[in-house]
C-alpha cells in the first residue's frame, strides 16, 4: 500500500488525522516466559487488526528491552547512534502499556512505549519504546483494540525520513 498522494504538511496545519470507529476489543493474558512484543504482532496477525490500539498493559516482567532518543541529530533522519537501547533484567513491574498497531509493507506493525518499576531500586521507573526482548514473569495482562474505517500504515516520511504513520482512506468492502 502506498501513500499515492503528497505526504507534507499541510500549512497552517499543526496535524494530520483522520477518524473511525472502536471494533472488537481483545484481553489478553501472557504466560511466564513471552515476550510482549512479540505477542502483541502475532495476536495482532491471528485476529486480522491491520489497524489497532493498544488500550493498557500491565503485570510482573523478568527482563526488558527500551528506546529512547540519547541525543538529537543535527538533521534527520535518527539513527542508532542518536539513541540509546536499555535492557534490564531484574524484577520488575509493568505500569502502563499504549501503543497502535498498523500495517507496514503488508505486515503487522506494533508501535508501544511502557512505562516499568524497578524492584531492586526503590522508585526507580523506566520508559520508553518496546522492542523485542520484554519477558514475562508471572503475568502480563494486555487490552488492544481494533479500529474500524480507516487505515494506519508506517511510511517513511520525507520530512523525518523515519518511518512514520499515516492514515489511508478504509478500503471498499
Amino acid at each position: 500500500m502506498s501513500m499515492n498522494g503528497d505526504t507534507k504538511w499541510v500549512p497552517g496545519q499543526p496535524y494530520r488525522q483522520a477518524k473511525g470507529e472502536l471494533g472488537q476489543i481483545i484481553a489478553l493474558r501472557l504466560p511466564p516466559g513471552a515476550d510482549v512484543y512479540t505477542t502483541l504482532k502475532e495476536v495482532a496477525r491471528q485476529e486480522k487488526i491491520a489497524s489497532g490500539l493498544i488500550l493498557s498493559g500491565l503485570g510482573s516482567l523478568r527482563q526488558i528491552t527500551l528506546r529512547n532518543v540519547r541525543l538529537f541529530p543535527e538533521e534527520f533522519p535518527i539513527q542508532d547512534r542518536h539513541r540509546i537501547y536499555a535492557p534490564r533484567a531484574e524484577p520488575m513491574e509493568l505500569l502502563a502499556l499504549s501503543g497502535n498497531i498498523s500495517q507496514r509493507d503488508g505486515e503487522v506493525h506494533v508501535h508501544a512505549h511502557a512505562m516499568i518499576s524497578s524492584g531492586l531500586e526503590e522508585g526507580a521507573v523506566y520508559g520508553g519504546h518496546l522492542l523485542e526482548g520484554c519477558v514475562v514473569f508471572s503475568t502480563v495482562e494486555i487490552v488492544i483494540c481494533a479500529i474500524h474505517g480507516m487505515n494506519m500504515i508506517r511510511e517513511m516520511d520525507p520530512q523525518t525520513r523515519v518511518v512514520e504513520l499515516y492514515f489511508l482512506p478504509p478500503e471498499p468492502r
